[in-house]
């Protein structure tokens, strides 16, 4: 019990003490901005803003003596102030009116809901004092007293409310049944519609790479990583939704005059045309946290939906734009370092073809769309190298002037910088407001870290209303020049319905208000082509934006070995007659896994980690690939009969295509082996014969290895021991010799028996007796030339061998 009031006794003093308002302090409340009405305000909306919410105790502690209210600032006048209004300090902001008291005290992890109306203009003082149209910055500020602590501003919640035109003032003398329609109208202010902004917005379809890495083409079924397109094109899902709300904005009945078909152009991504398309034919999903070939699979779930997805897609590419992004929206900076002309082709101007043959269109060409990165040094070097080209990327601001300290506006007139690139830009700070919007939002790698705000901690209201506010504000700037815009959002946006609608509506009304016209996307690109050829600017730096999102060196190194080695044995690979399977379809998938590992839709902090997974597990495919095509091993020796005799080897080839191979004998002295020059291997085995000459008579080890034509090694080399016969020109000699030997005995033997002389060879050599077979043979013989019988000659006692 004393070790209990000592320790309550003593929880004062081991508290921190509350000092929310300082930086990095400990947070205690937090606002949530669930609704703002009007989110645009317009002559005939309401001419009182509300704003509905709730303030969560987050702290460790009771609050006590919870308090908001609403403050605003001046209109924005520069486009780094979309930006810098909503974080830092609040010099800037006045108060609506006083706080007024949420609760009197909240308990942790206690909620309250509050609401706060005030007219945008009154003539008492509770008023936002809004006269004329513009982006305000609102201000939602939360005090309290902590436990253990003093009154502070313990969290503000920040948006901007665009105001399109000013509505009549509600706060009138007149009764309204009694007010004039004059009183009505001379108090609305409308926006300056003098001098549209010609608008093209891009409309992202496009996701992270799903296919697995790893898996040639004719691999079935299709593996991906894992099963979230499932879901992301299912009905209710991230890529249905977009489809969805592109589709309803630009229908004939919304869009009876054609302006948002004229304005609105889909980016898709190729790589996610390629995934879905697989999908549709079935496919199945890693089981596993490995990504490479060997993993354990389980059956994919969205076959229907992808093929219902693709279906609509393919319907809404008939009458809309269509332009293809760069294929898995790879890193064209990181790409250029990589250094392979034909993976830059495939990521630039073949993307268009893929879209083409996929959806059964022509989409639009000569645009070139950096959604999330930034426009480098690099980058314009790689599209220099592809030919004519707008490259449609976020102009480079910071937050400030580095001479004056002033807001700074993005310049968006068309720039050349080489012969072949102009650089149609579009403002970073609309880009990344459009990127803020949304479930999950991001941060685009172009953006200045200057510019950077908190996002995770304001409320998917509140970010809706940035994007709102952001993309309306050019056109409610009529001073601001050129006066031109391109609205760029993130090519991997996540957007849920009531955003889509929200924005999509917004274009819609800036059209329909006069503040905007439509600038179709190839009329965009006719007039950056039209920029004269001179004067050119200076090249933007070799590195833009944010730091960390930079590819490593050792990835880019390694994808250009793996890239090399695979260009190599393409070059060897063939078409299979049987199936039609050609070697550039089969090493496709391996190529584009290189540019899916430069994705620039990975978040900056997990995209280096999976980049160098991928490039291992491909790099590991090349090699299976390379051994796949080798010489049996006999595991014997080979006896050769004579010095003529072929080699026997079997050729095997595991690939589902032939290859062009050479064979490489390394023979030793005194064989000669007969080049067979390029060999078309088939599927499965092939035995040959080499033709080989040998001169010697020995055992020797022979090398043996199977090359491409452009000399890659194949498989392992094989050692083969080889046994001769052949003796060679000794043998030759010997046997020549021979033959004359028996030649010139026969011959003497004939030329003595055909002059009737015994030859020496016949005769018996003296001290040796006649052999008795050879007598009585030679009795027989002439007793029965004679018909009698003659008996034998009587032995001498010393008889003389004669004949």
């Amino acid at each position: 019990m004393l070790l209990s009031v000592w320790s309550t006794a003593a929880l004062p003093a081991l508290l921190p003490r509350a000092a929310a308002s300082e930086p990095g302090a400990l947070p205690f409340l937090q606002i949530r901005i669930d609704k703002v009405t009007p989110d645009v305000v317009t002559t005939t909306s309401a001419s009182v803003v509300t704003v509905s919410g709730a303030v969560l105790n987050v702290g460790d502690r009771p609050v006590r003596d919870v308090v908001i209210r609403m403050e605003h600032a001046r209109a924005v006048t520069s486009s780094s102030q979309l930006r810098t209004d909503l974080t830092g300090d609040l010099d800037q902001f006045e108060p609506v009116a006083d706080f007024v008291t949420v609760a009197p005290e909240m308990q942790r992890g206690e909620s309250v809901a509050f609401t706060l109306s005030y007219p945008l203009r009154s003539d008492g003082a509770s008023s936002l004092h809004i006269a004329e149209p513009g982006v305000y910055p609102v201000l939602i500020n939360v005090n309290g007293t902590p436990d253990y602590g003093e009154p502070a501003r313990l969290d503000d919640a920040r948006f901007l409310l665009p105001v399109l035109g000013v509505p009549a003032d509600g706060s009138t003398d007149s009764e309204p049944d009694t007010m004039s329609a004059a009183d009505t109208l001379s108090s609305v202010v409308p926006p300056d519609t003098s001098h549209p902004v010609r608008m093209t917005m891009l409309w992202p379809l496009a996701d992270r790479p799903r296919l697995a890495p790893g898996a040639p083409g004719g691999t079935t079924p299709v593996r991906l990583v894992d099963d979230t397109l499932a879901t992301s094109l299912a009905p209710g899902g991230r890529l249905d939704t977009l489809l969805s709300a592109a589709d309803f904005a630009t229908g004939p009945t919304v869009d009876s005059g054609g302006q948002m078909r004229a304005t609105l152009c889909l980016a898709v991504d190729p790589d996610l045309l390629v995934t879905v398309n697989a999908m549709t034919g079935g496919y199945v999903v890693n089981d596993g946290p490995d990504i490479g070939p060997g993993t354990p699979t389980r059956p994919g779930a969205g076959q229907e939906a992808a093929l219902d997805w693709l279906n609509r897609l393919r319907a809404l590419a008939d009458r809309l734009c269509v332009a293809p992004t760069s294929y898995a929206q790879a890193d064209l900076s990181a790409l250029q370092q990589v250094g392979d002309p034909g993976l830059n082709v495939i990521a630039t101007n073949g993307a268009g073809d893929i879209v083409d043959q996929i959806l059964g269109i022509t989409s639009v060409r000569g645009a070139s769309l950096l959604g999330d990165g930034p426009l480098t040094r690099p980058a314009l070097d790689l599209l220099a190298a592809q030919g004519q080209t707008v490259a449609i990327s976020a102009a480079h601001i910071t937050a400030q002037d580095s001479e004056t300290g002033a807001p700074v506006t993005a310049e968006v007139a068309p720039l050349r910088y080489r012969p072949e690139v102009v650089a149609a830009g579009f403002d970073p700070a609309v880009g990344a407001a459009l990127a803020g919007a949304g479930t999950d939002p991001v941060a685009p790698s172009y953006l200045d870290r200057s510019l950077d705000i908190p996002l995770r901690h304001d409320s998917q209201t509140a970010r809706r209303q940035d994007a709102l506010g952001a993309l309306l504000w050019r056109g409610l700037t009529p001073d601001e020049q050129p006066r031109t815009q391109i609205l760029m959002p993130p090519l991997m946006w996540t957007l849920d319905a009531d955003d889509a609608q929200a924005i999509l509506t917004t274009v819609a009304t800036t059209i329909h208000a006069g503040l905007a016209v439509p600038r179709p996307l190839p009329n965009l690109i006719a007039e950056g082509n039209a920029v004269p050829p001179e004067p050119q600017q200076p090249a933007p730096p070799d590195s833009l934006g944010n730091p960390r999102s930079v590819v490593d060196d050792n990835i880019n190194r390694g994808i250009h070995a793996v890239v090399t080695r695979l260009w190599g044995l393409t070059a060897a690979l063939t078409t299979d007659e049987r199936t039609g399977l050609t070697g550039m379809q089969y090493t496709a998938p391996l190529r584009e896994d290189m540019l899916r590992a430069l994705s620039q839709s990975v978040p900056p902090d997990a995209r280096e980690g999976l980049a160098e997974q991928r490039v291992q597990t491909v790099s590991r495919s090349v090699d299976d690939m390379f051994r796949a095509v080798t010489i049996v091993n006999p595991g014997g020796a080979y006896t050769l009969a004579t010095e003529r005799s072929p080699l026997p080897l079997a050729l095997r080839n595991n690939l589902p295509v032939p290859v062009r191979v050479r064979l490489h004998v390394d023979a030793p002295p005194g064989m000669t082996v007969t080049d067979m020059g390029e060999i078309v291997l088939p599927p499965g085995y092939l035995p040959l014969r080499v033709p080989i000459e040998v001169h010697f008579t020995q055992r020797v080890a022979v090398d043996v290895s199977l090359q491409t034509a452009g000399g890659l090694t194949l498989g392992e080399p094989v050692r083969l021991s080889v046994h001769s016969n052949a003796y060679g020109k000794v043998l030759f000699f010997i046997t020549l010799s021979a033959g004359a030997v028996l030649v010139a005995l026969a011959g003497r033997r004939l030329w003595h028996r055909f002059r009737g002389q015994p030859d020496r060879a016949d005769l018996i050599p003296p001290g040796e007796h006649p052999d008795p077979l050879d007598v009585a043979l030679a009795f027989n013989t002439d007793s029965s030339s004679d018909d009698k019988p003659t008996p034998p000659p009587e032995q001498p006692e010393h008889p003389e061998r004669t004949r």
